[in-house]
């Protein structure tokens, strides 16, 4: 869900994912508040998603600022952060600057984040609930998942070396037996 400030280069993301590209004004800088934090780009091209208290940034081209009045992170070209509400703990990794926003093009890329991020991306991509078994929720997943407009995930287990199944309106990914 977005919220923009008309008259301000301002927007508010509560949940979900976005892609920016943005044309830098050093007069009027664009702001993107999401949860406690502020994002402040630097003439650039970069994807948001907020889920659950989570906010994750990745970067293609040019800069943004993360808190730009408290940690002040900087990120640029393939470079990606992920903070949660209410841990100091802010992670950055590098990642292939052609790989943000890569759900655009029916791709979801993945360099060991965890499963529930895996499941949550799959959630949001096809607007049904996809819920992952606590015993491999962290567990790291490497690959790349081409997604198609059927929505039937099923196929995705032995990718995902997991096993998935319908679940009332949505889907549930768990340890394979």
């Amino acid at each position: 869900k977005l919220r923009l400030t008309l008259g301000d280069q301002e927007l508010t993301l509560e949940r979900g994912e976005a892609l920016f590209a943005v044309v830098h004004d050093a007069k009027r800088p664009f702001h993107v508040n999401v949860g406690a934090a502020t994002l402040v780009d630097v003439g650039t091209r970069f994807n948001v998603v907020r889920e659950d208290g989570i906010t994750r940034v990745a970067v293609s081209e040019g800069a943004v600022v993360y808190n730009p009045d408290a940690e002040a992170v900087r990120l640029g070209p393939g470079r990606s952060l992920r903070a949660a509400d209410g841990d100091p703990t802010i992670a950055l990794a590098d990642i292939p600057a052609a790989s943000v926003a890569s759900w655009k093009n029916g791709r979801l890329v993945y360099d060991g984040q965890p499963m529930r991020e895996v499941a949550a991306d799959l959630a949001r991509y096809y607007g049904q609930p996809v819920a992952i078994a606590p015993a491999i929720a962290d567990r790291p997943y490497h690959g790349v998942i081409s997604l198609d407009s059927a929505g039937d995930i099923t196929r995705l287990g032995p990718l995902l070396d997991a096993q998935v199944r319908r679940d009332g309106a949505g889907w549930t990914i768990s340890a394979r037996r």
